[in-house]
Order: structure tokens, then C-alpha cells, then sequence
């Protein structure tokens, strides 16, 4: 009796093949998993910050107590005080979102985070504007440039029927090009 060798070749050929395409196959799968975990990884803390009692507190602050109107007032008011502490700790919470977003480091799931906080992003931004936008002449260029290029996803999210304000899409696309000049 003879073995065809290039039968069993054939065979081991094909062998080799389907394991190797399964084998692609988990490696996607596991791919897949992982993206999900990052992202439960990228936002959880996050949401723990959200819900504390203190970041609340200070997002309330921000939103209903807050008086002054532009940043020199701000400074003069509360600089040292609760209110800079309030004014940075809620803002960098939402840049920080807004850097998620923005670079694409929530994949797809974005949305999730956003359904979440958007409503308050933007109810904050309208009341901080001023005072970022001046404090950007004075103190720091950048301050918060993430979270205004967040915005237009915001409004996606929170006001879907709605067009975004014109003067949401000509501050997030300045800070665009301004951050691409910078790189």
C-alpha cells in the first residue's frame, strides 16, 4: 500500500486553514470583549465622580449660585474659595468627557456617557462661557477646549430635534483649528 502524499498535504492543508480561520475568529471575538471592557473601564470612573454628593453640589453651585459674569469678577470673588474649586473640578470633569469623545477613545458607545451628562454639559456651558472664554486671554489658553468641541455631540445627543446653535459650531470648530495648529 502506498500513502498519497499529496492527499494527506491536501488534507493537512485544509486542516491547517479551518483552524486558522477559527482560531482569526476568537482573536475577533476577543477584540470585540475587550472594547467593551475599556469602555466600562474609561467611564466608571466617571460616573462614580458624577453621582458623588460634592460634584453635584459643585455642578449646582455652578449652575444656580454662581453670579459673576465674566472672569475677572469671578476671581475677585471666589479665587482661593469653593467657587475655584467648584468652577475647575466641574469643568475638567466635563473636558475630560469631552477628550473621550473627541478622540474617539469610547468607541461607538460615546452616546452612553453622554445620554448621562450632556444636559447638564450644556446647561453649564452656557453659564461658564463667558468666563472660560476671558479666562482663556488671561490665565489659560486651552482651558476647557475639549469640552466645547463635546458640545455639538451633546446637543446630538440631549436636543436631537434641534439644530445646534451656530455659535456651538463655530466654537468647536475655532478650537479644532486652533488645536490642529498646536500638534
Amino acid at each position: 500500500m502506498t500513502i498519497n502524499w499529496m492527499a494527506v498535504t491536501a488534507v493537512a492543508l485544509v486542516v491547517y486553514a479551518a483552524a486558522f480561520i477559527v482560531g482569526v475568529g476568537f482573536v475577533l471575538r476577543q477584540f470585540t470583549l475587550q472594547t467593551k471592557d475599556r469602555f466600562v473601564a474609561a467611564t466608571s470612573e466617571t460616573f462614580r465622580i458624577w453621582e458623588e454628593d460634592d460634584f453635584q453640589q459643585a455642578l449646582q453651585w455652578l449652575l444656580y449660585e454662581m453670579t459673576q459674569t465674566t472672569w475677572k469678577e469671578f476671581v475677585a470673588a471666589h479665587r482661593g474659595g469653593y467657587g475655584e474649586r467648584a468652577f475647575n473640578r466641574v469643568g475638567s470633569f466635563f473636558n475630560r468627557i469631552g477628550y473621550l469623545v473627541n478622540y474617539g477613545f469610547l468607541g461607538n458607545n460615546d452616546r452612553i456617557i453622554l445620554d448621562s451628562v450632556a444636559g447638564a454639559g450644556i446647561a453649564l456651558w452656557q453659564k461658564i462661557a463667558p468666563l472660560v472664554l476671558e479666562a482663556r486671554l488671561i490665565e489659560n489658553s486651552t482651558l476647557f477646549q475639549d469640552y466645547e468641541r463635546m458640545l455639538p455631540r451633546c446637543y446630538e445627543c440631549f436636543v436631537p430635534t434641534q439644530p445646534v446653535p451656530p455659535n456651538v459650531v463655530a466654537g468647536a470648530q475655532e478650537e479644532s483649528r486652533l488645536a490642529a495648529q498646536q500638534d
